[in-house]
């Protein structure tokens, strides 16, 4: 299976020490994309085989808390209680995912709070020049 990776990379910055004192951070540049050949076998039996159960026990279990964090982010996001994620968390399964329907302009609405003032001007300009 071709696995990729890259890097984003970060501007310098500066930081507090433990000491309390200003210390340079170093920008870190981006790199890849890279690809590379790792034998990840299909199915639960023929990864069992090739790391171990305790390897794929561990990872299924990292892969299912990321999921559920997501799901739970997406709660958050629509603006629900506490007790309300809890309630549906104790029902959720993983990759068992809840359709909601959303119209196009929630959708766009949703979308506009991702762009920076710089796209949403660009955007609206665009949308001006439709009429």
């Amino acid at each position: 299976m071709k696995v990729s990776a890259r890097t984003k990379g970060s501007a310098a910055s500066v930081t507090k020490g433990k000491d309390g004192k200003d210390v340079a951070v170093a920008a870190t540049p981006a790199r890849g994309p890279v690809e590379a050949e790792v034998n990840i076998p299909d199915g639960t039996d023929a990864l069992v085989k090739a790391f171990g159960t305790e390897v794929v026990g561990s990872a299924a279990k990292g892969a299912i808390v990321i999921a559920a964090q997501a799901y739970m982010r997406r709660l958050l996001d629509k603006g629900s209680s506490p007790a309300d994620i809890q309630k549906a968390m104790s029902a959720w399964r993983p990759d068992v995912r809840t359709i909601t329907a959303q119209t196009a302009f929630e959708k766009a609405s949703g979308a506009l709070d991702k762009l920076s003032a710089e796209e949403r001007k660009t955007l609206l300009s665009k949308l001006q020049a439709m009429k």
